[in-house]
């Protein structure tokens, strides 16, 4: 067999079901490969949304998502949604076809290093540079995509290495389970010590719970502990929105009402808190002592200053620290927390153009416990981490890693490869959407009933509001768009404009009853974004 042959059946030892990417014609001999074995391949209408798709899939999945582009532009086109996946922690392999090794000793058409290229956004990147090494560098990539903390590898795979013969008796290296070191006892360190000196701790909630299945561990000791909860964007889930404890999400332009919980705590539990998803100056200005907890050691940060910290597996970690720490519960925060609630539950006007705060009640309301929202990067990511109220891991999903525009619609159409029976909404902007909505007739040609939601301004929403604030104005933020809704069906997609076609409401209940993806016109009123600024700057709670 040649070698691409070899390297597809090290694909599908290691579980592998769907590529997702883009022909080219370094990578046709593995396109001929794979079309002769069970995987799935997904041809996207962008590598960058190739990339998002696996990102997800393999987020949600468990195992490496898998993308697959040719050289040059395609290649540096991907690296945009590998980059999204190593920061946001979900597991990829990347592969890219590259120039035959007998043209990569001098300038060549298309032909860059993409191995360097890749290496800084990558957990390793490397080139199959034999034939006769192909199982130890697929395993090799697939583990490291998938250990702790997970994120992207990559592959550069030479035209002419792949049409190489193999032996076929060469054996391919299986799958194997890892080991994870976690403290056999908590009884001794520095953690329990902070802890029982504590008076006014509080917890903030990172992705990192919930892509380690740490929820129900995580309930256990934060309802011993007795603290408010606050989660980032990422962490969203790990607590419902509805319990006692919940200080609800951090992360808005401006210092929201629960910082000031933050500001009054004498000790700041980070549980699965990775520093890329907010800034530690953003919420511990006052640089208050942190305790980490999580899979792996802390970054260096000023506005971080841990006190004392465990690594290792997170339900283990929580659960034996819930058997010994004491309940320090204290009172006086819920006052800012309560002001809080009462701004996410109160009722907006419904008239055109929609308040963000009625969209993100409709969506709520619409979805469900059981369904999927996926936000792109834009202004309505504030207002959705802010205002919808989550039970449960995996519903509400928002890139606050690499946050890149773009990522809303190929996330929604890998989650509802994966979970077909599920309402699944992407949540988009109008400039995010133009990026590359291209992907749509992906959506349609998979006949996935997915919806997809557009708030629409004519503007570059978040960035109008930051202008605003910081100098009182906002060159070079506005844009025309098409008419969304002829563009839906220039897709072969359903079309419907709030207002035109019933209410949001209206609209939304339609588009869950289609058998195929439907794009919703929502035309959204952002003055409510300085709006927000002005009460959170003159609250005196």
């Amino acid at each position: 067999m040649n070698a691409a042959e070899r390297f597809v059946q090290c694909l599908e030892a290691e579980g592998v079901t769907h590529i997702f990417g883009v022909p080219g014609e370094e990578n046709i001999t593995l396109l001929e490969a794979i079309s002769k074995s069970d995987i799935t391949f997904i041809t996207t209408r962008h590598e960058t949304n190739a990339a998002f798709m696996a990102s997800m899939f393999g987020r949600l999945s468990g195992r490496p998502g898998v993308c697959l582009s040719t050289l040059g532009p395609g290649a540096t086109n991907m690296m945009t949604g590998i980059a999204s996946a190593t920061m946001d922690h979900s597991p990829v392999v990347a592969i890219t076809g590259q120039g035959a090794t007998w043209r990569q000793h001098k300038a060549s058409h298309q032909m860059f290093d993409l191995v360097e290229m890749y290496r800084p956004i990558t957990k390793a990147s490397t080139s199959i540079v034999s034939g006769d090494i192909i199982s130890e560098v697929v395993r090799q990539a697939f583990a490291k995509a998938v250990s702790e903390k997970p994120g992207a590898t990559h592959l550069s795979f030479p035209e002419d290495i792949a049409k190489a013969d193999v032996d076929a008796k060469t054996p391919i290296l299986r799958d194997s389970t890892p080991t994870f070191l976690h403290p056999t006892s908590v009884t001794d360190s520095d953690v329990l010590l902070q802890i029982e000196q504590a008076e006014r701790p509080v917890v903030i909630a990172g992705f990192g719970i919930n892509r380690s299945g740490a929820t129900d561990a995580f309930q256990a000791f934060f309802e011993r502990l007795g603290a408010p909860v606050v989660e980032t964007m990422m962490g969203k889930g790990s607590i419902s929105s509805f319990h006692e404890l919940a200080a609800h999400t951090i992360g808005l332009p401006n210092a929201d009402y629960n910082q000031r919980i933050l500001d009054q705590s004498d000790l700041i539990i980070a549980v699965g808190y990775d520093i890329t998803e907010l800034p530690p100056s953003k919420w511990n200005p006052n640089q208050t002592p942190v305790l980490h907890i999580d899979t792996n050691p802390h970054e260096i940060d000023q506005f971080y200053p841990v006190v004392a910290n465990l690594i290792g597996s997170l339900p283990d970690i929580l659960h034996l620290l819930s058997e010994s720490i004491p309940n320090r519960s204290w009172t006086g925060w819920q006052q800012d927390r309560d002001r809080l609630r009462q701004e996410i539950r109160s009722t907006y006007s419904l008239a055109l153009p929609l308040h963000p705060q009625s969209i993100v009640r409709e969506l709520e309301q619409a979805t469900g416990e059981d369904g999927m929202i996926f936000s792109d990067v834009g202004a309505h990511k504030v207002w959705l981490g802010r205002h919808f109220q989550t039970t449960r891991p995996n519903q509400l999903f928002i890139s606050n890693g690499f946050s890149s525009m773009g990522y809303g619609l190929s996330s929604a159409i890998a989650a509802k490869l994966l979970h077909p029976d599920q309402r699944v909404l992407c949540a988009s902007g109008d400039g995010a959407f133009l990026m590359n909505g291209q992907d749509l007739e992906t959506a349609v040609r998979l006949k996935l009933p997915i919806v997809v939601i557009i708030w629409r301004d004519g503007t570059y929403g978040l960035i109008e509001w930051k202008q605003q604030q910081a100098y009182g104005r906002a060159p070079y933020i506005e844009f025309d768009n098409p008419d969304l809704v002829k563009l839906a069906v220039a897709f072969g997609a359903l079309g419907l404009r709030v207002g035109e076609h019933g209410t949001l409401s209206s609209c939304l209940e339609q588009a869950f009853l289609s058998d195929g993806p439907v794009l919703i016109d929502c035309p959204v009123d952002y003055r409510e974004n300085l709006k927000l600024s002005d009460r959170l700057r003159t609250y005196g709670g």
